[in-house]
């Protein structure tokens, strides 16, 4: 979900939180059920792994359009949660499914999704414009 430079202060927070300290203390610790947190040396390990794999985000340069009023849907909604990912990374076929998974996901996340429909995105909130997410990956997606 992060691009390689983004793991390691996650991993160091979600390491805190292992260990009853961070955000949501003594609760994150009870619900690890007895999970010890990883030493130094797991934590490295992870982030290493985690960076050698960590999302690789998109070229605007091979994609000028993310830019443009067509690319603005995925860019906005994508942004607020990770890098942006290469549409090739699905075929046309797949990104529906993932595109609703995220989107989910924001929910869940209390992320901008849009409830309240307007005519003019000026007059109320920002809206998810799902159709446009997909439209923009499809178009430039594995075949």
């Amino acid at each position: 979900m992060h691009h390689a430079a983004k793991w390691p202060p996650i991993v160091e927070r979600m390491v805190l939180r292992m260990e009853g300290r961070g955000n949501l203390g003594v609760l994150m610790s009870e619900m690890m059920a007895g999970v010890k947190a990883p030493s130094h040396e797991e934590a490295a390990t992870l982030v290493a792994y985690l960076r050698k794999h960590g999302q690789k985000p998109l070229d605007p340069a091979r994609y000028p359009e993310i830019n443009a009023p067509s690319g603005e849907a995925f860019r906005l909604a994508c942004n607020q949660c990770h890098v942006l990912p290469d549409p090739r990374r699905h075929t046309a076929k797949e990104w529906p499914a993932v595109v609703a998974r995220m989107q989910l996901n924001m929910e869940w996340m209390n992320r901008v999704v849009g409830s309240q429909p307007s005519l003019s995105q000026a007059a109320g909130e920002p809206q998810l414009r799902v159709e446009e997410i997909n439209a923009f990956l499809q178009k430039y997606a594995r075949r």
